[in-house]
This record gives structure tokens, C-alpha cells and sequence, in this order.
């Protein structure tokens, strides 16, 4: 779904330096045959990577995500989604018009040697759909990341009280990625947050720990910009129809959702 003027008009009354840390934050990661999006991070313990949601393992294998973990299929999926990964990067600092938008103007080539696939909180589990590919070795990502602040998200022990607090209402962004790779952004708030939902499709299947959002998610990262003009990293979108846990007579289907980054008092 492209971007729409809404969004564009939202995200243009941003202040530039927000603008800016939303855009280089956002990565493309990209197959010959499946692309999506992740956010470049530095995280708690000062590791620099790519906070993506999990699912895309298995999207980009052309599976649904299963119902129970096995780690030799885990690791053959890890492997397979890491080997020859492109990461686009680096976009202009103006989002173009709508017909227009930016593409990245620089790439890099992944593999399992120089990079891996950690699931942390979310290890042996497919409730919790949030993956961080870590940049093990010297690489140019790991250069952009290091040479401005504004080329990725940081977040530590030092934000669990802003990521503890209610989300209901705050204003957000997420990123994904159209046709040839075009940047899109699209403009939501957060209505609620869930322990627990259900998976439409397979409705006794569960994913934990949900943002509900009233508008088009995208496809990749979800920022929020405080009153101070700060960004954060709330998670990444779940991009398919789940239903709340304990549904009213006539179950609500939850159109837009997100995985949230902070879980079981523990930041991803």
C-alpha cells in the first residue's frame, strides 16, 4: 500500500531531525523474490543490528509462520533468509511525492558469515514475532550505523519508563517498501495494546504482546516521535488480520498490528 497524502502531511510537519532518523533508520531487506523492512538499532548492550519481524523467515520461504518451533527448521530458515540478503540503506533526507518516492541509494550483501539471526525473549517460540540480525563483523552497515546518530534507533535501560507507560493514543509512523523498492510511510495511532491475539486464519494459534493500530501499517518498522522531538522504536508490524483474545459477541477483526519491542518487562 503506497503512501498516502495523510501521512506524507503528518510526517512533514515532523521536525527535520525526526524526519531524517526515520528514514536512515529504515532498512530494506531485499530477495530476489520477497522484500520487506527493518529498523538499523543499537541496542541496550551497545549491539548494532536490524529489528525485524520474524515472520518474514517463513514468508520468505512461502509458508505460514508454524504453530511450534523447531529449531533444525528454524535454523534452515535463519540460514536461508540471511544468505544473499540485500540491505538497502542510506535514503535522500525529503520524502519525494507521492508518485515519486525515494529508493535507497546504497546496498549491501548479506551471509551468514558476517551476520546472525537472534530471536532472544522470543526464542523457541512463534507467538512473539520480533527477530534482531546482528552485524557480527566489520561491515559498511555497521559504519553507517556508527557514523551518525541519526542513522539508527537507540534504545536501553534508560527508556523502560517511556516504554512501560500506556501507548493507547501515541501518533505513529511505519516504514515499508513498494514497488522497486520505493520508501513508503504511513500514519496511524496506537489503540490498544494485547497480551495476547488470535491469528485469523488459524484462530487457535496466538501471537503475544500486540500493538492495535487504527490505520495502514506498512510493512516494516513502527516510530514514535515524543514532544521533544525524539524518536522510538515501538516494534514491527504483523502485516496480516489477527482477532482479539477475548472477542465481543461479534469478534472485531485488528486490520493493522504491530509486535511491540518492549515484552515481559524486557526490551528487545
Amino acid at each position: 500500500m503506497p503512501s498516502d497524502h495523510t501521512a506524507l502531511r503528518a510526517f512533514s510537519v515532523l521536525p527535520p531531525s525526526a524526519r531524517e532518523q526515520i528514514q536512515f533508520s529504515t532498512v530494506c531487506l531485499s530477495h530476489p523474490r520477497y522484500s520487506c523492512a527493518g529498523a538499523l538499532v543499537v541496542d541496550a548492550n551497545r549491539v548494532q543490528g536490524i529489528v525485524a519481524a520474524k515472520h518474514h523467515l517463513c514468508a520468505h520461504a512461502g509458508m505460514d509462520t508454524p504453530a511450534i518451533w523447531h529449531q533444525d527448521q528454524v535454523n534452515n530458515l535463519a540460514a536461508n533468509f540471511l544468505d544473499g540478503l540485500e540491505v538497502g540503506y542510506d535514503f535522500a533526507a525529503a520524502v519525494g511525492e507521492p508518485g515519486r518516492p525515494p529508493s535507497p541509494r546504497l546496498w549491501q550483501r548479506l551471509d551468514t558469515d558476517c551476520c546472525g539471526i537472534e530471536f532472544r525473549n522470543g526464542y523457541g517460540r512463534w507467538d512473539y514475532d520480533l527477530m534482531f540480525i546482528c552485524l557480527r563483523s566489520p561491515q559498511p552497515l555497521r559504519d553507517y550505523i556508527a557514523a551518525n546518530p541519526a542513522h539508527r534507533i537507540a534504545y536501553g535501560n534508560g527508556d523502560l519508563a517511556f516504554y512501560g507507560q500506556d501507548m493507547a493514543g501515541k501518533a505513529v509512523f511505519a516504514t515499508g517498501f513498494g514497488h522497486a523498492h520505493a520508501l513508503q510511510i504511513h500514519h496511524a495511532r496506537v489503540v490498544n495494546r494485547h497480551q495476547q491475539v488470535r491469528r485469523q486464519r488459524h484462530p487457535k494459534l496466538h501471537f503475544t504482546d500486540v500493538l492495535s493500530l487504527d490505520g495502514a501499517a506498512g510493512g516494516g518498522p513502527v516510530f514514535h516521535v515524543a514532544g521533544n522531538g525524539r524518536v522510538y522504536l515501538l516494534g514491527a508490524t504483523l502485516d496480516i488480520d489477527v482477532l482479539p483474545d477475548r472477542p465481543p459477541p461479534a469478534p472485531a477483526v485488528i486490520r493493522h498490528a504491530a509486535t511491540a519491542l518492549y515484552a515481559g518487562n524486557y526490551l528487545f
